[in-house]
C-alpha cells in the first residue's frame, strides 16, 4: 500500500479527500487521547493527594523531608511574580497543605511555595525592588512574615517548638531582640523643670 493510499503516516487521498481526511482525523484523535491521558496523569501527580502519598510513603525522615520539598516545588509552579493574587493563592495552598497533612509550616517553606527567596521577601518588606513600584508587594511580604510568626509563636506557647529554635527564628525572621531598650516617657516633664519647680510640684506628697 502506498503512502498516498494510507500506508505509513496517513496522508490525504489524492482522489477521495474524505478517505484521507478520515485517516488524518483518526491519527490526530489518537494523539489527542494520549496527550489527554498524560495530562491527567501529570495533574494527578501534582495534586495534593499524590504529594501527600509520597510524604506518607517515605520510609525514613530524609525521604519525608525530600517529599515535602517536592510538594513545595509543585505548589510554586503556579506562582507568578507578575500576579500578586497568584502569590497569595500559593501561600494559602501551602498553609492548607501543611494543615491537612500535619506538616510544620516554615518561613522558607512558605517563601519557596511562592517561588521567591528569603532575600526577595526581605527586599519587598523594606519597600525595595518590585515593592518600590507596587506597594502591594510590601504588604504581601509583611503579611507572609506575620502569618509565619503567628504560627511559630503559637507552637512555642503550646510547647510544640524548641524554645531555643523558636527564639532564634523570632530574632531572625520576626524582628524580636533580647537587648534591653530604654524607653523614655515623653509625658513626664520632670526633665524640663527646674529644681524649684519640681519641689513645688511635689511639695504636698507625703504630708498625709
Amino acid at each position: 500500500m502506498s503512502q498516498g493510499e494510507g500506508g505509513g503516516r496517513p496522508r490525504k487521498h489524492p482522489h477521495d479527500p474524505a478517505i484521507g481526511q478520515y485517516a488524518i482525523d483518526a491519527e490526530w484523535q489518537e494523539i489527542a487521547d494520549i496527550a489527554s491521558e498524560k495530562a491527567i496523569i501529570r495533574n494527578y501527580y501534582r495534586s495534593d493527594e499524590a504529594l501527600a502519598e509520597r510524604i506518607d510513603g517515605a520510609g525514613d525522615k530524609s525521604g519525608r523531608f525530600a517529599a515535602i520539598t517536592l510538594a513545595i516545588l509543585e505548589i510554586s509552579k503556579d506562582a507568578n511574580k507578575e500576579d500578586i493574587d497568584s502569590l497569595y493563592d500559593c501561600v494559602e495552598r501551602y498553609i492548607n497543605f501543611c494543615y491537612k497533612y500535619n506538616i510544620s509550616l516554615t518561613n522558607l517553606g512558605c517563601y519557596g511555595a511562592c517561588g521567591v527567596s528569603n532575600q526577595t521577601i526581605s527586599e519587598w518588606a523594606h519597600g525595595r525592588n518590585r515593592a518600590a513600584r507596587d506597594p502591594r508587594y510590601k504588604e504581601f511580604a509583611i503579611r507572609v512574615r506575620q502569618l509565619c510568626g503567628i504560627n511559630r509563636e503559637q507552637m512555642m506557647v503550646e510547647g510544640k517548638l524548641n524554645p531555643i529554635i523558636g527564639i532564634w527564628w523570632q530574632k531572625n525572621f520576626d524582628g524580636f531582640t533580647d537587648k534591653p531598650v530604654d524607653v523614655i516617657d515623653d509625658t513626664d516633664d520632670a526633665m524640663t523643670l527646674s529644681e524649684s519647680e519640681i519641689a513645688k510640684k511635689y511639695e504636698g506628697i507625703g504630708d498625709d
